[in-house]
């Protein structure tokens, strides 16, 4: 059995064969007919662009139609044709390459990431140019990469065990997306891996397994089993909830009888479509929610745009209040559609990234009026998100608030200054100064007898969800993926306590 120590992107376990891509060899021809390969490049961008438009699941294909169809990048491509004689495929991926080498210059981690786009792109347009097609397996797989490819994900994330790249960003899309989907992601850049090969992710020690021995298969296969033999253990005490991103998300917690949805990402709703939801769609999707959990709370965080995720038809440059007021038709339609979808009254609206009280109270009653207007007798909890700092200064405003939910990413990137790839290392230099903070929201939440949960990814954390509890904190919600770890260290806390 061979051990590679990795870089864990997303946690988790897997056991299955590898699928190894292989970059696309572009040959490049002696001559060439300008024209004709003119006219392969335009061909290839239409047909890249109906393929994206005809499988659009997800906000990244929104990304890839914009940059398959930048005029920019074709008249580049064009002009390299023209003037070096390069194939097609050549000359878009120079030109792509030009696309690259700004992004890398950025100062920001954000737009530097955007390289991995760039990448898939070039990947979609060159297979159509030499007439090439992935053939993935039909059966589960890990899969091997340089890079991973959002598209590859979204297209094959049924069949996806696990995930090995060599090269990987915490906050890029594919990251996101196998955090989201509770799929363990590593990063190893010094392994030669083959078709077939059967091969290990365990992410508890950080490594990735050649040749796993028996004894460890039947180890891993138990831990993957998870989801239908791990038992949830119950404490009166406390509610352990789950983080989703979709409707799948919340038919894997109802099985695992969690005791609600502490955060439902409703901007991938948004993201699904290169238009704006109807209500009858939304509605559709939230009252299937609401209806798989059977009375357990579930909090609808309303749509969190701006900043790293962005849709087009939204105006939204940072996250926050003022993406609600500047987009009144697509808020009021948001809330209309889960105010119909209440029909256990168990439903719950979250505001993210408030700052102030004004802020809330203007939010708050938006919603109050729109319930009157539908004529609506369903109870509904309306809170908060705390993740910015103003809100946490000003928290003893915040007594109108029915709940408050930490999002410990946002608020320790703001207090800190520490990027959410950077936090789970850098966690001893600043969980004392976080607690510090914390005590003062628990001691408001306990005094006004509002509903306090943590929902960030720190609280995946064994030991610093331990320091939570000890904080007061009795209320929290993981990932599907970290959801039985949370759950064995609430054990572990109680077992003390006893």
């Amino acid at each position: 059995m061979k051990i590679h120590f990795v870089e864990v992107i997303s946690e988790g376990y897997a056991y299955g064969p590898a699928f190894v891509t292989i970059p696309e060899l572009i040959l490049e021809d002696k001559k060439i007919n300008v024209d004709k390969e003119i006219q392969k490049l335009e061909m290839a961008l239409k047909q890249a662009a109906h393929d994206v438009v005809k499988h659009s699941t997800y906000e990244y294909f929104d990304i890839q139609n914009m940059m398959i169809n930048d005029p920019i990048l074709k008249k580049d491509a064009v002009e390299i044709i023209k003037k070096e004689k390069k194939n097609a495929a050549t000359a878009l991926s120079e030109a792509l390459d030009k696309y690259k080498e700004n992004l890398l210059k950025s100062n920001s981690k954000y737009l530097q990431e955007r390289v991995y786009d760039l990448e898939d792109v070039k990947r979609r347009i060159i297979l159509i140019l030499l007439n090439k097609k992935n053939n993935f397996p039909k059966t589960p797989f890990v899969l091997v990469c340089d890079e991973l490819m959002p598209s590859i994900f979204l297209e094959n994330k049924e069949n996806i065990l696990g995930v090995v790249a060599k090269k990987a960003g915490m906050t890029s899309h594919g990251a996101i997306l196998a955090r989201g989907a509770g799929i363990p992601f590593v990063v190893c850049n010094n392994i030669n891996l083959k078709n077939g090969e059967d091969i290990i992710i365990d992410t508890r020690r950080k490594a990735l397994f050649e040749e796993p021995e028996e004894s460890y298969i039947l180890e891993i296969s138990h831990l993957m089993n998870k989801n239908t033999d791990f038992e949830v253990k119950k404490y009166k005490e406390f509610n352990l909830l789950v983080n989703v991103f979709d409707n799948q998300e919340v038919k894997k917690a109802a099985n695992l009888d969690v005791d609600g949805i502490g955060l439902y990402r409703t901007e991938f709703v948004f993201m699904h479509e290169n238009r704006p939801m109807t209500y009858d769609e939304q509605q559709k999707i939230y009252k299937e929610a609401i209806t798989l959990m059977n009375g357990k709370p579930v909090c609808f965080r309303t749509f969190d745009i701006g900043d790293d995720k962005q849709v087009a038809y939204i105006k939204a440059h940072h996250k926050g209040f003022l993406n609600y007021v500047n987009n009144p038709t697509i808020f009021e339609t948001q809330i209309k559609a889960l105010l119909a979808s209440n029909v256990n009254g168990n439903l719950k609206i979250m505001f993210p990234m408030v700052e102030t009280i004004d802020e809330f109270k203007y939010l708050k009653n938006w919603v109050l009026r729109i319930k009157k207007e539908m004529n609506n007798d369903k109870p509904i909890l309306i809170g908060m998100m705390l993740e910015t700092k103003k809100a946490l200064i000003s928290i003893d405003e915040f007594k109108e608030v029915d709940f408050i939910s930490i999002g410990t990413n946002d608020l320790t990137q703001e207090l800190f200054q520490i990027r959410r790839d950077e936090q789970s290392s850098k966690i001893t230099a600043y969980v004392d100064d976080l607690l510090k903070a914390l005590k003062k929201v628990v001691d408001f939440a306990k005094e006004n007898k509002i509903y306090l949960s943590i929902c960030g990814e720190l609280a995946s954390i064994p030991t610093i969800s331990k320091a939570f509890m000890q904080l007061g904190i009795r209320n929290f919600s993981v990932s599907l993926s970290a959801f039985r770890d949370l759950n064995e260290t609430v054990y572990e806390f109680n077992e003390k306590q006893d």
